[in-house]
């Protein structure tokens, strides 16, 4: 049962972009999903009238400390740590699988090398365009990068 609700009438937008296009936003909770201990910091730092503090650095410095094998240099697999925020607890790098970017580009984010290194261990510019294109393509860092790789 729709509750009368039919899907030819619900109106949404065009496209998927960042909340921040439409309203202001004063502090972004990264992740796809968010974790617990994040919302916990923020809203317990919130109340307490602090900054949050969040992880900074790239998911590879979670990598290298949980011991983790790299994906991308050990299996030549696809990767975005080394351009992504952590915060994940490398959760794609722990069962073998590339970084999904889930948290978004890190500072300084070095698209333009990873893509190099990827280029040269096989990928294709459509690969590389989808890479940059999942969770966080609207980030300008990963967006950028995804229309370098466009046909």
């Amino acid at each position: 049962d729709t509750c009368g609700i039919m899907p030819e009438y619900i109106h949404s937008l065009a496209t998927a972009t960042p909340i921040a296009e439409h309203v202001p936003v004063d502090f972004e909770l990264r992740g796809c999903p968010v974790r617990k201990e994040q919302l916990l910091e923020v809203l317990g730092a919130l109340l307490r009238g602090h900054a949050p503090r969040l992880t900074q650095g790239s998911v590879c410095e979670s990598c290298k400390a949980a011991g983790h094998p790299c994906v991308l240099v050990a299996h030549g697999t696809a990767c975005l740590g080394p351009v992504t925020q952590t915060g994940c607890g490398a959760l794609c790098p722990a069962v073998g699988r590339g970084c999904y970017g889930c948290f978004g580009p890190r500072e300084q984010a070095n698209t333009q090398a990873l893509s190099a290194q990827l280029a040269a261990l096989g990928q294709t510019g459509p690969a590389l365009k989808r890479l940059y294109r999942t969770f966080n393509a609207a980030a300008p860092a990963f967006e950028a990068e995804s229309h370098r790789h466009e046909s």
